[in-house]
């Protein structure tokens, strides 16, 4: 049951992923931090929004994986 809970929680967040508009709103966000863009500092956060999302996106691709390794049994 946990499996297919986390399964879940997986797609939901990945259909929030998949909605981003990528840089555009990572600078948004770096920019809302006080950040001022194209700044060595500003580049640097918008560098690490786009790898966390990039993980965030292996993790779930991860668990489909596993969810559906699991549903052959």
């Amino acid at each position: 049951m946990r499996l297919v809970a986390g399964a879940i929680a997986a797609l939901v967040l990945c259909g929030c992923a998949a909605r981003s508009d990528g840089a555009a709103d990572f600078a948004r966000i770096c920019a809302a931090q006080g950040l001022t863009p194209g700044t060595d500092t500003f580049v640097d956060c918008v560098e690490r929004q786009q790898l966390q999302q990039q993980m965030e996106l292996e993790r779930i691709r991860q668990a489909r994986e596993a969810a559906r390794g699991s549903s052959k049994l």
